[in-house]
């Protein structure tokens, strides 16, 4: 298949930047490494997110996305019976991008494009910002010194406005190794294109201080910006000068059911209420809080799949998928000769795995048939929860991040009885 296929399947939604957590950092410029301290304790932290819309227009150009606004409150204590300076460093984004020379960064400027603000109910913290760490692990990191006095108790307060991520994402839950885990309907591949948009919040940080965390507290408070984004789609509108390729078809990401795909997933949140019953937040609560590694980081993902949901898009989709299956059964036995001939290559041994892999694909490889036409409707409507218990589409649902489906997606009437007409044969095509 063409590259302009399949580039979104390969687009790993899950590289894009954390943010968040207080930690203990020490060095200076862009020397700061992330450090630990056996005097100061991080007893509690409680941290509210609240995501919300960017500036009209949020379009497929990136600009103005949606933000999500931290407020981070964090109880430390010094165990010690002596007065401790402790360097804080706030990296708000990990996995370090590359930004323009220190010397060109003005630091008022950097503080309120974040909005970042520490401090106490006394006093707020001068903070000093470093693009990133010596290792290049954390980036936009704000760095300034705390002191306590003989087992003191400080009640930290950062709050910070970050920007979110939107992209090309896939709707497949495990990416790694793609090419060997291609299933036999991998026309179906087409349905896993996305458009994702998300934030996150990192924790790692967090084991840098003495002992544990007694207790960790986050809430998120999705209610308002979910139903903004039910009505808005991926996309609220193109610029006039956007120049988009058909392939894309960019109306489809306007019109499709989002889908959450969260990490601890939604079902672990409770739903915290009013007196009067009304939804305040979702609440996560560890007691203790033992932070490892990236694996514990808060994600919170809303993916837009390439799902069609009119008769229209699903005919156009059908097309582009009947092209391409025609494109690849041409070039079949080609590749299954330059497979095999890898296979005997004495120097290609390391790759046997996969080079086995690819020939029982290519071997899977066959002509356009209504099995194809059959597969897309069915899959489709398990994505509206309309079960087909169709054998020859279940390895591609068990890879999907949105099945099974528990809260099923409205679908209008005729395009359901469309689809299932295309499913039983009958659409005359």
């Amino acid at each position: 298949m063409r590259k302009s296929y399949l580039a979104a399947v390969f687009a790993v939604l899950w590289s894009g930047v954390l943010f968040g957590n207080a930690g203990v950092f020490r060095g200076s410029g862009q020397s700061v490494v992330l450090d630990s301290t056996e005097q100061i304790q991080m007893v509690e932290e409680t941290v509210v997110m609240l995501p919300m819309r960017g500036h009209y227009p949020v379009d497929s150009t990136c600009r103005n996305l949606d933000p999500m606004k931290f407020h981070c409150v964090f109880k430390l204590r010094n165990l010690a019976d002596k007065t401790v300076t402790v360097p804080v460093g706030f990296p708000i984004s990990m996995e370090a991008l590359r930004f323009q020379d220190e010397t060109k960064i003005d630091q008022a400027e950097v503080v309120a494009w974040y909005g970042f603000v520490a401090g106490t109910k006394d006093k707020t913290y001068p903070v000093r910002y470093v693009p990133f760490d010596k290792k290049k692990k954390f980036s936009n990191i704000f760095l300034w010194d705390m002191t306590f006095e003989p087992k003191e108790e400080i009640r930290l307060v950062v709050s910070y406005t970050m920007q979110g991520y939107l992209g090309l994402a896939s709707t497949r839950m495990n990416k790694d190794r793609y090419w060997e885990k291609r299933t036999r309907t991998h026309y179906l591949e087409i349905l896993e294109m996305a458009v994702g948009e998300g934030n996150m919040y990192v924790t790692e940080t967090g084991k840098s201080w003495a002992g544990k965390i007694e207790k960790a507290t986050f809430r998120i408070v999705p209610f308002d910006f979910e139903k903004y984004l039910a009505q808005r789609g991926a996309f609220e509108g193109e610029r006039a000068e956007s120049k988009r390729g058909k392939d894309v078809q960019i109306d489809i990401f306007a019109t499709v059911p989002v889908v959450r795909s969260w990490s601890p997933s939604y079902d672990k949140w409770k739903l915290v209420k009013d007196k009067w019953g009304r939804e305040l937040y979702l609440e996560l609560v560890y007691a203790p809080f033992e932070p490892k590694g990236k694996e514990d980081s808060l994600t919170f993902w809303y993916i837009f799949p390439c799902i069609p949901t009119t008769a229209e898009q699903f005919d156009r989709l059908l097309a582009k998928v009947k092209e391409e299956v025609e494109k690849e059964y041409a070039v079949r036995d080609e590749r299954l000769a330059m497979f095999e001939k890898r296979l005997n290559d004495k120097t290609e041994n390391r790759n046997r795995k996969l080079n086995e892999k690819m020939i029982a694909f290519w071997k899977g490889v066959g002509p356009y048939s209504p099995a194809v036409e059959r597969n897309l409707a069915d899959a489709v409507l398990e994505f509206y929860g309309i079960p087909r218990n169709n054998p020859e589409i279940k390895e591609f649902l068990e890879l999907q991040c949105w099945y099974p489906v528990k809260n099923p997606p409205k679908i209008d009437d005729g395009y359901r009885e469309f689809l299932l007409k295309v499913s039983r044969g009958e659409s005359g095509k």
